[in-house]
């Protein structure tokens, strides 16, 4: 029985302990499969971990800190290790100045090393888009908040060293931060990337730039708080920030005003060993900066700010500060103290001792002061700055001053008063500020060189405009500024090189919109050394308020000898003698002159555009140089200058003889014309009977001047009421117009030399030199300027030769041709003119020759000879409007004269001669054979032309395309074209004498033709021509005006004629047309018509 039961306990166990197995190994399958998702699940990437948020939130909350995190996870794929992850954490630091901090995204990787010895230590920080805001208690009396501020740094700073401590950081990496500074005046400053170090001794250091709204500035903090020591100190340097970033985010930016320039500043702070505030200096430092004020630039080489704050009190201390600009050296200290109670005013204490002024615009040496003291009152709610007191001494010199500035939504409003007394005028010139009246200011300091003011007095008052310089309104008006001001030995230099006038005793005054200054009892010493007495002098500025547009005036008398006189009136900005010719110097006699200038007053005055009048009397005046050619002495004169001329009249002895004196010398350019008793109204006959024969340019009357010259006489011609003209080009002046002639001549026992001739009209420009003979014949002549017309830029060469006849060679880039082809169209036009009655030999290179109807023949070139009788050989060359060759060859051949004209554009030709407008194309050419002057014969062809735009042809095909109704009226057609292509254009002229025939005259094209034969008597001007109609209009007229056909086919210019049968007979100039009844034909150019032709 035992044996059996011992078996079934047996076969019992065996079961169990299978199962017991089987559960063992599907414990270890799962915990390895588990193991294994575990392990693939980390592989996989940050694995979000629950309550590991909660534990890092547990571990960081301490004291004032209060730590919350929204997500936590790990991350085993990192390169540098294990990493912890961690989403929106926020923390909150406690105080009086309350800290939020959010950080979107931090990552902390493990440090592995502590891991395995089982701490939980980061390697460092690395701080995504982190946001950091300070509360500060803000308030009338807490600008700038520097005590909450810092205290706010330090619980962060102890916050930051608290993690470096307990997780073994090495450093905290901080990307595109923004920190937020709330209270009465938020500011906020993003793109802050950072990085921040911990060393040893809980020192902790911080490098930041800062990408800001005006300018990227860097930024350096460093906290030092000792173990066990007693107190904490705070520095912080900040490079490149502007005043922009400090002003908010809501405040606007005005260009121009300082806002922009980069500043360095540096805070050093010390608080308790538990974080409580003791004091903290702050400075800040500019260089090299500028700021605008109106139109005016105030520049200064280093401006620094010094401010002390001390725990517990509201008032800040102004430690050592100071302006440099060149030798303008001011150092400040004082305070700023709110009033007490509930005033929001802040007191304002300033004080410089021993300030120097030395602006680089004053000439004077700089100026060291005793002192200025400010006392003044702030309020910061009505933006209102009282300056209750301001003393500035310097020796005796003292002087007070209250104002009041307000700053509006309009604009700044600011009124002042001051007083004054024993201020040397050096003293005055360093102390007026450049943005006070700049033209005013520039004027004192390069005029008034001494003096000392006894007294002096201000007020102003002036309104948001006179700040902005772009108002036209300046801003204050009437008696809004006074100033009343007594000075004594006053020494000024009035305007351009006047000497300096010493000793001036006087007032200035500013009332009713002007300043004036009134001065006795002055001398000077002219540059002839000899003495100057000024009894009175006044200057005034008008219109003062304008920004733009005022104007100086200066009055004063001086008594001298003439001598000195001279001396004073031929200073700029007068220059009498200088601009008179006169010679200054060798003169006699007493006189007195009222002087009376004014002038713009502008930042640079312009000496051009001072307008001044002289006015005085000179006795027993003698002068041993020649005014305008005569000398004057033991004369009794009065004086009427102005900056076109001097006036002189009196009595005395004018070269050698007792007479009335009265002269006029004009000034410079001035356009007067000079009056003295040599001047005479002389005709071109008078005038040849001096030598000068111009003959045969000028007809009419003449105003001739003459002075005497150092090698001969100086002429100058008016040429107004004179008929000026050079026929062989075509060109005249008619009476009436403007013109003067002036040059030197120079005699000699053989020849006379005209120099510096000038010929000067409207367009009308000629200067050169001319060689005369003995006669008054002309020899030679050189041009450099030849301008007859506008467009003209030629020189010309005149030489005459042996056989009495002129070369002239013309040369340049332009000329205007259309008087010389005018001429040479004329009858007789061809034939020699005045001084080339005996005819001439003409050389042309000119790049550019303009015609008539905007046409121009370019590289032209060309020799023409002509005789008494005409032309005697041509040969011209050129491009007509730079494309088409134009070539005209007169030669002689045999005894005999042959003319020869190739012309590729014959309609582009015509219109440059002026003969005919409405020819297009058309390739031609021109013989004629020339037995002498008056037997001619020749022929005229044009192939391929067409006619445009006349009205003869167009009225004819209206005829043409004019259908009939049944009922027998008219229907017309659409409207009829004027132009028509023509195949040839034929012409054989011949002329006997005086009398042209036309032997036959042939237009052939497709649709119209006609002929056209008779004479032309050129001696009578009358003609008689008969033909058939073609409508070509006004082709006779051209042919008129060729001048080797004469007037062959007559006509001026109008419209064509339209009609079968016509004869044309009279004077050319207005000949009598027949037609056909039957032909509605209207007058035009051609003076025969020609037949249709039977195509």
């Amino acid at each position: 029985m035992p044996q059996k039961g011992g078996l079934e306990a047996a076969d019992k166990t065996r079961p169990q302990k299978r199962r017991r197995l089987r559960l063992r190994w599907l414990v270890a399958v799962l915990l390895i499969s588990v193991g294994a998702g575990l392990v693939a699940l980390f592989a996989s990437g940050p694995v979000r971990v629950p309550l590991l948020g909660s534990l890092l939130a547990h571990q960081g909350t301490r004291g004032p800190v209060q730590l919350s995190v929204a997500h936590a996870s790990l991350d085993f794929t990192a390169p540098d290790g294990i990493n912890v992850l961690i989403s929106d954490v926020e923390a909150e630091i406690g105080g009086a100045s309350p800290v939020r901090i959010s950080l979107p995204e931090l990552v902390a990787p493990l440090d592995r090393d502590a891991l395995l010895g089982g701490n939980i230590h980061f390697s460092w920080l690395d701080l995504k888009n982190p946001e950091v805001r300070v509360g500060l208690p803000g308030g009338p009396a807490k600008v700038p908040e520097m005590e909450p501020l810092m205290e706010a740094i330090d619980r962060v700073s102890d916050v930051i060293d608290d993690q470096f401590a307990r997780r073994a950081l090495r450093f905290v990496r901080i990307r595109n931060a923004s920190v937020e500074l709330s209270g009465k005046s938020l500011r906020r400053f993003d793109g802050i990337d950072a990085d921040i170090f911990r060393s040893e001794n809980r020192a902790i250091r911080a490098y930041a730039k800062v990408t800001g709204n005006v300018s990227t500035w860097r930024m350096e903090l460093a906290r030092s708080a000792p173990e066990g020591g007693s107190q904490k100190n705070i520095g912080v340097v900040v490079n490149g920030i502007t005043l922009a970033e400090l002003l908010g985010p809501d405040a606007t930016v005005a260009q121009g005003k300082g806002f922009g320039l980069p500043a360095s500043a540096k805070i050093e702070s010390r608080l308790t060993a538990d974080g409580k505030f003791l004091t903290a200096n702050a400075v800040a430092r500019v260089r090299n900066g500028w700021f605008q004020m109106g139109k005016t630039l105030v520049a200064f080489d280093d401006a620094a700010v010094s401010l002390l704050f001390r725990q517990g009190r509201n008032d800040i201390e102004i430690t050592r500060s100071h302006i440099i600009r060149g030798n303008t050296r001011i150092f400040l200290n004082g305070g700023i103290a709110p009033v007490e109670g509930d005033n929001a005013e802040w007191r304002i204490f300033l004080d410089s001792e021993n300030p120097q002024f030395g602006s680089a615009d004053v000439p004077e040496a700089p100026h060291m002061m005793d002192g200025i003291q400010v006392r003044a009152r702030f309020d910061p709610q009505k933006r209102l700055l009282s300056i209750d007191r301001f003393t500035a001494r310097s020796g005796k010199a003292v002087a007070h001053g209250v104002a009041y500035l307000e700053i509006t939504p309009e604009g700044p409003y600011l009124a002042l008063a001051a007083e004054g007394e024993q201020i040397p005028v050096a003293v005055a010139k360093q102390l007026w500020p450049i943005t006070l009246v700049p033209p005013a200011r520039k004027w004192v300091n390069e005029r008034l060189k001494a003096g000392l003011i006894e007294k002096v007095s201000f007020t102003g008052a002036v309104r948001p405009p006179a700040f902005d310089h772009r108002d036209p309104n300046p801003g204050w008006s009437g008696n809004d500024m006074r100033l009343d001001m007594t000075f004594s030995d006053a020494a000024v230099t009035p305007v351009g090189d006047i000497p300096e006038v010493s000793g001036l005793n006087g007032t200035l005054v500013v009332q009713d919109e002007t300043l004036t200054v009134t001065a006795r009892d002055g001398g000077a010493t002219a540059s002839t050394g000899g003495p100057v007495q000024v009894p009175q002098a006044v200057f005034k500025i008008l219109r003062l308020p304008l920004r733009d547009g005022k104007l100086a005036e200066i009055s004063t008398r001086i008594e001298a000898a003439a001598l000195d006189l001279g001396a004073v009136i031929n200073s700029a900005p007068f220059k009498v003698l200088e601009k008179a010719g006169l010679v200054a110097g060798g003169v006699e006699g007493d006189g007195q002159l009222d002087i009376a200038a004014s002038f713009p007053l502008e930042k640079t005055i312009d000496i051009a555009k001072i307008d001044w009048q002289a006015t005085g009397n000179l006795t027993d005046f003698t002068d041993a140089n020649p005014i305008l050619g005569h000398t004057v002495a033991k004369a009794d004169l009065s004086l009427v200058a102005d900056r076109d001329q001097v006036a002189i009249t009196g009595r005395g002895i004018l070269d050698g003889l007792k007479a009335d004196i009265d002269l006029v010398v004009p000034l410079g350019e001035s356009g007067i014309a000079a009056r003295q008793d040599v001047v005479v109204r002389v005709s071109a006959k008078q005038l040849k009977d001096k030598g000068i024969d111009l003959t045969a340019f000028l007809d009419g009357a003449m105003t001739l001047s003459v002075a005497k010259a150092a090698e001969g006489q100086d002429f100058v011609i008016d040429l107004k009421q004179t008929d000026l003209r050079l026929k062989a080009l075509g060109w005249q002046k008619a009476k009436g117009v403007p013109a003067t002639a002036s040059f030197r001549l120079v005699e000699t026992d053989t020849d006379r030399k005209i120099q510096g001739f000038r010929l000067s009209s409207e367009g009308v420009d000629v200067a050169g030199n001319m060689n005369l003979s003995e006669k008054g014949d002309l020899v030679s002549a050189s041009f450099d300027t030849f301008r007859l017309r506008p467009g003209d830029n030629v020189e010309v060469e005149i030489q005459k030769a042996s056989d009495g006849r002129y070369d002239i060679i013309f040369t340049g880039a332009s000329f205007d041709g259309r008087g010389l082809v005018r001429n040479m169209r004329d009858p007789g036009g061809s034939k020699g003119a005045g001084d080339f009655s005996e005819g001439a030999r003409i050389a042309a290179t000119i790049d550019k020759v303009t015609g008539f109807n905007n046409q121009s023949i370019d590289q032209f070139s060309g020799q023409v000879e002509t005789g008494a009788k005409g032309l005697m050989s041509a040969d011209l060359k050129g491009l007509v409007n730079g494309r088409s060759k134009f070539e005209f060859v007169v030669a002689d051949q045999g005894g005999a004269q042959t003319a020869n004209g190739r012309f590729e554009d014959t309609g582009a030709t015509l219109r440059f001669l002026d003969l005919y407008e409405r020819m297009q194309g058309g390739a031609g050419s021109l013989s004629v054979a020339m037995a002498d002057e008056d037997s001619w014969v020749g022929e005229f062809n044009v192939r391929s032309l067409q006619i445009t735009e006349d009205p003869a042809i167009k009225r004819i095909r209206e005829r043409d395309r004019s259908k009939f109704n049944q009922d027998g009226s008219v229907a017309s057609t659409r409207e009829a074209s004027g132009n028509a292509s023509f195949d040839t254009l034929v012409i054989n002229f011949a002329r006997e004498g005086d009398q042209l025939t036309i032997s036959r005259g042939a237009l052939q094209g497709n649709a119209l033709g006609g002929t056209v034969s008779g004479t032309v008597d050129l001696a009578q001007q009358t003609m008689s021509l008969t033909g058939t109609f073609v409508p070509i209009y006004a082709l006779n007229n051209f042919f008129a005006k060729i001048p080797l056909l004469g007037f062959a086919l007559g006509g001026n210019s109008g419209e064509g004629l339209i009609g079968v049968t016509y004869k044309l007979s009279g004077s050319v100039s207005d000949p009598v047309l027949s037609v056909n009844p039957i032909s509605a034909i209207a007058p035009g150019i051609f003076r025969k018509m020609f037949e249709f032709q039977s195509n």
